[in-house]
This record gives C-alpha cells, sequence and structure tokens, in this order.
C-alpha cells in the first residue's frame, strides 16, 4: 500500500531533520578544518562560501517545510478545494514553490564546485567543456521549472503534467550528467597522477582522496537516480526524495574535506585547498618540462629545518603543460606556476 502524500511529508520531515542534523556537524567540522592555523595558511573561501550557502539553503529548506506541513494540516489544507491531500500535491503553492527553488540552487551550487574541482586538478578549460555544458542546459532547465511552477494555475495537483514533467526530467538527468561526468574527470586525473607517483615513492594519501571523491559522487548520484526514478514511474514517493536530496547534498560536499582532512590531520590540508605559508611539503612530484630528469631541491620550513624535495618529470603521463603538482606526502594534487614560487597551489577538495 502507497502512502498518502499527507504521510509522505510526515516521513520525509522526520527523515529530513535526522539528515540536516548530520549535514550541521559536517558542515562544523568541516569548518573547524577550514579555518584552522588561519595564520599560517591561505583560506579557500570558494569551498567555505560553497559550504556555508549549502547548509543554509538545507536550513532554509527544511524551515519552509516545516511551514508545509503545518499549512497541510493546521491552516491550509482543512480549508483547500481538495482537502488535506489536496493541498499536499498542489505544486501552486507558494511553499511548494520555494521548496523546489532551493533545491535547485544546491543543485547549481554542488555541480558547479564539482566542475570547479575538475577544473583544478587538470588545468585545462578544454577538458571540462562536456560538464560545463551540461551545467547550462541544467539552468536554463531550472529556469524553465521554476517558471512553469511559478505560472501554474491554482489547484494544480499533478505535478507529473506535461507542462512540468518534462522539466523535472530534464533537471533530474541533466545534474546527473554534470555530476558524473565532472566526478569522472576529476576521479581519473587523481588515479592517473597517483599510479605514477606510486612508481617513485609508495603513498596511499591520493588513494584516500580518489575513494572519498567516488564515494560522495556515488552517494549523490544513487539518490538522483532514484529520484528520477520514481518521478518517470509516476510515484509519490519522489516528494519523500526531493526532501532528502536537500541535506544530503550538503553532507556529500562537506564529506571530502571531513573525512581527508581528519583522517590525514594537519598534513592533509593542502589537499582541502588550503595553501600553506612559509612551509614546503617534503616530498613533491611536479610534471615538469619533458624530458628534464629528477633533481633534487633544499627548502626549509619555519623552524629553519632543512628538508629535501624530490621533483620528478610526469610529464610521459599525457601532461604537458607543467602545471600539475602531487604530493604524495600530504595527499596534495594541484598545480605550480611557471615562474619560480615555492608556495604552490593546491588542489579544493
Amino acid at each position: 500500500m502507497v502512502p498518502t502524500l499527507a504521510e509522505l511529508d510526515i516521513i520525509a520531515a522526520a527523515l529530513q531533520s535526522m539528515l540536516y542534523g548530520a549535514a550541521l556537524l559536517m558542515f562544523i567540522l568541516t569548518m573547524y578544518i577550514l579555518l584552522r592555523d588561519r595564520r599560517r595558511r591561505r583560506l579557500n573561501r570558494t569551498m567555505i562560501g560553497a559550504s556555508f550557502a549549502l547548509i543554509s539553503l538545507a536550513t532554509a529548506e527544511l524551515g519552509v517545510n516545516i511551514q508545509w506541513i503545518r499549512n497541510g494540516f493546521i491552516t491550509l489544507g482543512p480549508n483547500h478545494v481538495d482537502g488535506i491531500e489536496g493541498y499536499f500535491a498542489d505544486v501552486s503553492e507558494p511553499a511548494y514553490i520555494v521548496k523546489g527553488a532551493l533545491y535547485n540552487v544546491q543543485t547549481l551550487i554542488l555541480d558547479a564546485v564539482v566542475i570547479y574541482r575538475a577544473y583544478v586538478v587538470w588545468q585545462k578549460w578544454f577538458v571540462i567543456w562536456i560538464p560545463g555544458v551540461l551545467w547550462c542546459g541544467l539552468l536554463t532547465s531550472i529556469v524553465g521549472l521554476n517558471y512553469a511552477f511559478a505560472t501554474s494555475p491554482r489547484n494544480t495537483d499533478n505535478v507529473f503534467a506535461a507542462s512540468t514533467g518534462a522539466w523535472i526530467t530534464a533537471v533530474y538527468a541533466l545534474t546527473l550528467a554534470t555530476n558524473v561526468s565532472a566526478t569522472g574527470l576529476l576521479a581519473y586525473r587523481i588515479w592517473r597522477v597517483s599510479r605514477r607517483a606510486a612508481e617513485f615513492v609508495p603513498s596511499n594519501r591520493l588513494s584516500v582522496i580518489l575513494h572519498v571523491v567516488l564515494e560522495s559522487g556515488t552517494i549523490y548520484s544513487m539518490i538522483t537516480i532514484a529520484a528520477l526514478i520514481t518521478f518517470l514511474a509516476g510515484s509519490p514517493v519522489v516528494y519523500l526524495l526531493l526532501d532528502l536530496i536537500s541535506p544530503i547534498i550538503s553532507i556529500v560536499f562537506n564529506m571530502i574535506i571531513v573525512r581527508v582532512g581528519l583522517s590525514s590531520s594537519r598534513t592533509a590540508l593542502p589537499a582541502l585547498g588550503i595553501e600553506s605559508v612559509g612551509v614546503t611539503s617534503d616530498l613533491e612530484f611536479a610534471a615538469t618540462n619533458p624530458g628534464r630528469p629528477p633533481t633534487i631541491v633544499r627548502t626549509t620550513r619555519d623552524n629553519g629545518v632543512e628538508l629535501k624535495s624530490m621533483t620528478v618529470d610526469l610529464g610521459d603521463c599525457g601532461d604537458t603543460d607543467g602545471t600539475s603538482i602531487i604530493d604524495t606526502k600530504h595527499g596534495t594534487l594541484g598545480t605550480s606556476s611557471s615562474e619560480s614560487n615555492p608556495h604552490k597551489s593546491r588542489v579544493s577538495l
């Protein structure tokens, strides 16, 4: 027996609240990792801003959902033309439209960040043009969907109607394609350089990052696939999944930073997009000009202790732009400037 929409909304609110608690905890841990040692490290404002935006949107959606349930059972639902069940099915209700818009903005932010991460590790615009085009298509579909909702006649109780169904299908399909393609590019890059670096120095730092990237991408992809399938099947369960996706987006975004940051403590911070000031990694693998042999470079820490760094040519990996950097001790993958700069940028995971 399929639950009614009223029952599904109650279940969704309970599950969403629990997931929101997990998302809030992940956000706090993320801020702790990204903001500690601010005097010694450069903050990644992009990741901080994205994390704050996602948890704010998740908080707003939870509040709107609570108000939505209150209206449905107490204030507006009993007076609706089709009763309480009709209220929860009415896609023209302002609360329903706001819920959908908040979820859409979260989707755009998450997919944009994944594309940004893929660009940081590749440093080539043409590599990300496919997920970039898909993201633009997603943006267009979201605008069309919200316009369709906003212009729906009063008491429109069929979210599966042709006027909105095509837009919803496009949004789910495009966000799935965008996330899978960008995550695939990111994971492949990390895997390829990690395998090449392992020939010189054994390390599992990048493998840890790779696993976390794949896990977070899989979680988001699976919930999106489930929502798409239930919507195409015309199941009201899609209402439940829509409420659950909001905190899940915040969770999967922060998961990479939290898991890598806590598992490796301070040594993993460069891999999270925070550059060290006055500290050079002990061992760095850099994609220098093709044909250049490994070189030993002497570097110093703030305490004056002299360390040695080894720069290894990874040109045979197909990287001829001389921009990619692997730090196997710190699990770092990033870029270096063509100038002689000891402070190299790191991957924003």
